[in-house]
Parts: structure tokens; sequence; C-alpha cells
């Protein structure tokens, strides 16, 4: 396995170092690299890295991602290039990052979210452990006799009310961060909407213009509108404002103009896109009633996987900050994200690759804990038996947890880790919630598991054995082939074909492992870990790749039938070299069964040859 120095060295170089680099952050398991050009990254390369689970390239951001050890390589990157991050914090002073923020039509979903993703990903600790303490104190006081009026009480429950009262301050401070502004004047601004005097104040006015009374604590999208009036207000100021003078007037004149702005018409605004965002929820809820959850857990897979999950982060914390809980989002997430980690268990089980089985095994544990990327992009998103099992397991699941009213009561992603974010505490005594979470999070579980494993393999046994034709001709043992190292079997058993066509395609689906210099050897590997060698033409070593045009690259996942390469026969021949194609399975412990060489049609397998240890 590799250290997180090496790892973080290859990533980072496949990148494209410095150079490409513009910014780099990360979530729970992703780096988010933004680049100056996508073209410059060695995508296949990264995806080829051991540790690497997948990548997903929205834009100019790349992501690559990793599972729970993120942090770590992130570290090994800043110190590869100590200046990212300074680059980070002081880009909004250099004209060419300014692309960063700019607006476009094309891809403004991409940017709502990427927005979105940025600003709340780094505050989720705050609301995890606020929530986890609130799970604390309900326990506390179910069964150890916790008295709400006492000292030690009150220091915990101040601790989860801070957590979710001051959420302006948190997001204004990394709302800023995220567009290149600085964080603390972020802060101020939610700092200023919380103050006491602000904060669902009566009567209050400026400049003699009426404030809408408007409930800043634990409001999400307020503060948000307020950053991005800031970063308007700070290019314009950055290009107006003389550099002498800028460290005291661009904060004051930001204040005097964004404060009010927000106060007079923003806040309001964005108060009341919440209430409307809350009403077509509430609609949903009463529309499909206990559908809406299964919904939610059905699309959860594919959410994360594109990234367009983030966007759920304000709903749940608008729900919990207003109701204390949620019972639409995160109890469907439950149902989704054990499905993952079962489902990728269940692979773990089934598959003959040792890769896919160790990797099979660690992320649907992750998964399990509610941690999902690892197994999504290690295993779901290359097997689709895999894919649709989880989805129709958590959808059908999401609908029994909807029918129960299941409730989450902290902003935790839900998984075992987080089963005591749906304690309750109910008049000193625990309610049925956490059984219902637990009975949700088996159901899921199982069903996931059953299925994935019973279509996974049934699959298996369907279509990892077979070998096709690799060109149109005439079939042979390979005991004709007039080589020692083949005829003997000296390198597996196979066979061989005599060609009257120039296309070689992939006898097996797989990935393609190795192509000799010369491009005369091609290596495969399918999903059962089956090694193939398709060697062109015997000798043709000699002729140093010059009748050979390779269509594939190491690395690359291939499918039977896909063209591999075009061979020039005449170049061959004239070189008194013989063109005969032939197949090998590599491992001694391979055979080829049912051999019937009469079939002699590219769109027939060879008589349904199956491997046999």
């Amino acid at each position: 396995m590799l250290s997180y120095k090496n790892l973080a060295q290859q990533i980072y170089d496949n990148v494209g170092g410095s150079k490409n680099i513009e910014n780099i952050n990360h979530c729970a398991t992703r780096l988010r690299i933004r680049v100056h050009s996508v073209q410059n990254i060695n995508d296949t390369a990264i995806k080829n890295i051991e540790q690497v689970a997948g990548t997903v390239n929205h834009g100019q951001e790349y992501q690559v991602v990793i599972g729970t050890d993120v942090a770590n390589v992130y570290n090994e990157i800043i110190k590869i290039n100590g200046t990212i991050d300074k680059k980070s914090l002081q880009s909004h002073e250099k004209k060419d990052n300014m692309k960063k923020t700019n607006f476009s039509w094309s891809n403004l979903g991409h940017t709502i979210i990427d927005f979105i993703s940025g600003t709340f990903v780094p505050i989720l600790g705050v609301l995890v452990a606020a929530g986890l303490i609130s799970a604390v104190l309900n326990i506390g006081t179910s069964f150890f006799g916790l008295s709400p009026k006492s000292g030690t009480y009150t220091v915990l429950f101040a601790i989860y009310q801070a957590g979710y009262f001051f959420l302006p301050l948190y997001l204004g401070y990394s709302a800023a961060r995220k567009l290149n502004l600085n964080p603390m004047m972020g802060g101020f601004l939610g700092a200023v909407l919380v103050y006491k005097t602000i904060d669902s104040a009566k009567g209050l006015s400026f400049l003699g213009l009426p404030i809408p009374q408007v409930q800043y604590n634990t409001s999400v999208i307020p503060v948000l509108l307020g950053i991005i009036l800031m970063k308007f207000v700070d290019i314009v100021l950055e290009r107006v404002v003389p550099k002498s003078i800028k460290f005291f007037v661009n904060p004051l004149v930001t204040m005097l103009i964004v404060v009010p702005i927000t106060l007079l018409w923003l806040g309001p605004l964005g108060f009341k896109i919440g209430s409307i965002i809350a009403n077509i929820l509430k609609f949903i809820n009463l529309k499909f009633g206990w559908f809406s959850v299964g919904i939610i857990a059905a699309i959860t897979p594919f959410l994360v996987m594109t990234g367009t999950n983030q966007a759920l982060f304000p709903i749940c914390i608008a729900a919990v900050s207003t109701t204390g809980y949620d019972a639409f989002i995160l109890p469907g997430m439950l149902a989704a994200n054990v499905a993952v980690g079962a489902s990728a268990l269940a692979v773990a089980v089934y598959s003959n690759d040792s890769k896919e089985k160790q990797l099979g095994l660690s992320s649907g544990l992750t998964g399990l804990m509610g941690i999902t990327e690892p197994a999504l992009f290690g295993i779901l998103i290359k097997n689709k038996i895999a894919f649709l099992s989880t989805m129709s397991a958590s959808g059908l699941v999401g609908i029994l947890a909807g029918f129960l009213g299941l409730k989450q009561y902290a902003i935790v992603s839900p998984g075992i880790a987080a089963l005591p974010t749906f304690i309750h505490a109910n008049n000193g005594q625990m309610d049925m919630n956490l059984w219902i979470a637990v009975l949700i999070l088996c159901l899921s579980a199982l069903l996931s598991f059953g299925l994935t494993l019973f279509f996974g393999k049934r699959e298996q046994r369907k279509t990892t054995n077979n070998i096709y034709l690799p060109v149109k001709g005439k079939i042979i043992p390979l005991s004709s082939v007039k080589d020692e190292m083949f005829s003997k079997g000296m390198l597996g058993d196979g066979f061989a074909v005599i060609p009257e066509g120039e296309e070689i395609y992939s006898p097996v689906t797989g990935q393609v492992t190795m192509i000799a210099k010369s491009k005369h050897a091609i290596g495969l590997k399918t999903k059962d870990s089956t090694e193939i060698l398709l060697h062109l033409g015997i000798d043709t070593v000699d002729l140093n790749g010059e009748p050979f045009e390779v269509k594939v690259s190491k690395g690359q996942q291939v499918k039977h039938g896909d063209i591999l390469v075009n061979m020039n026969l005449n170049m061959i021949k004239a070189k008194g070299k013989d063109p005969i194609v032939i197949v090998v399975l590599t491992q001694k412990n391979k055979k080829i069964k049912n051999k019937n060489f009469s079939v002699n049609n590219l769109e027939q397998d060879i008589g349904q040859i199956l491997f046999s240890e």
C-alpha cells in the first residue's frame, strides 16, 4: 500500500502540479482540486492508483475520491506545494483568479451546487458536534437521571444551542472563504445578523426605511445572499480604491453597503425563499406521503455520485433548526447509505478479484457507517447490478421509514455511527424512534445485500466465463501453432485463429493490463481475475510495431467485441512472418472447457467456452 506521501505525490503530478492547480480543498471523502485546464490531467493514471476509488470532473473542479483518509492526503499535497493555501486565501487580490466566481448561464446549476458544497461542507463538523451533544443530553436524561436544572445539563445544552444559534456566523465565514473574500468579514456579517438588537427586532429602521422583522439565528439563505453581495462590492472596491488605503477603506465601505442592503432587502428575500422551500417540502410530504422518503432514499446514491446531494444541506439544516428534527431527507439517506455499504459487501463476497474483494470489504464497512463515496466510486459505479439493487432496496425501505415517521435529530451522515442522533427523550423516557432507525438500517442492509448477491452471482455465471473470437478466421487448436512455447502449453491453455480480417477484437470483457512496446501482444484481465494474453503473429516482435495500430491504452476498460488493434496482414506476410492470432490463459490453473472449433462468426462465442479450475 502506498504511503500518504507517495499517494499525494502521484495525484499531484498527474493533476499537473503547481502549474495547473489553482486551489485545493477537501470534504469528508474527496480532494477537490480547481485546475486551470482539465486537459492537463492524466485521469486514467489517477484512476489506476490503488487507493483512489474514483474521480469526478465538474467543470474546472476535479474531484478525487479517496475515502476517510482524504485529510491525510490533502496535508501531504500541501507539504509538496505549500503555496497552494496562500494562493487560496489571497487569490481575491489577483485578477487572474477572478474567473473562479464568474457567472455563466451555461453552468449555473454546477456553480450553485459548487458554492453550496464549498460553503456547507467545512461547517458540518460544528453541526455534527452540536447534534451529537443533543443525543448525549437525551441519553443522559433518559438513562442516567441527568437533571435539566443541573449545571452539567446547562453547559452541554449551551454547546448544542450555540451550534445552531450562531449558524449565520459560521456560514458567513465559510461562504466568504469559498468566494475568496476575507473570511473574517463574512463571519462579521453573520455576527451582525444574530446580534440581539438585530435578530427578530421589531420596529427597526435605517435612514428612515423600515427594516422587516426577520429571525436570523438558525437561518441559512439570508447570510449567503449577503456574502454574494459582499463579493460584488469587493470586486468594485479592488478596482477603484487606491492600494495605499485599501486596508481600512475596503472593510468600512463594505459593511456600510452590505449590512443595510441585507437587512432591508436580501435578508427578507432569503427568509422568504427559505419559507417557499419549506412549503414545497411540506407539499411533497403531503402529496406523496410515505413515498417521498422512499424517493429520496432511491435517488441518494445518484445524488452523491454527482455531488448534487450537497444542495440538500440547507434543507436539512432548516428542518432541524426550526423543528428539532428532519423526517424527510435524513431518514431516506439512512436507508440509502447502509444499502450502499451492504451492496459493496455483497460484491466482496461473490467477486473473484482479490482487489475488488478488498475494496468491497473496506468501502462496504465505511458505507454502513455513513460514508458512501468509496463504495459508490470504487464498486457501484462499475457494477450495474449492485447499483440497481441498492436503489431498489433503499427506495422500498425508505417508504417504510416514511410510514413509520422516522426522525433524525442532528445533521450527521446517517449510518450505524449516527444511531445516537435518532434518540429522542420524551418526558425523560426514550421513545421508539431509535428502534425504528435500527429496523430501517437492518432491513435496508439485508435487502440490498441479498439482491446484490443473488443477481450479481447470476450475472457472473452468465458473463464472466465466455471467450469470444478475437478475429474472423479459421480456428485451430493451440497444439497446431508453429511455436513450441504455445503448442506445448508453456504459457497456458488456449486456442489460435488464422486471421481473415485485420481488425483484432477483445475476446473478453475486462481491463487492458499490458501492451507490448512492439505492439504485438496485449494483456487482458476479466472481472473474475482471469488473465489472457492476446499474441499477434509469431516472431512479430522483430517488426518493432510497424504492422500494428493499437486502439486502446493500458488501464482501459473494454468489452468483448471492442477493437483493440488494426493488424496489417500484408506487411506481416511480406516480412516472412506468420500472422496467426493466439489467445492464451496465462494462469496454469485455468483451462478451457467445451472446445468447439467449428464456430467462425465473431458475434458468437466459441461453443460457450468456460473456464475450469
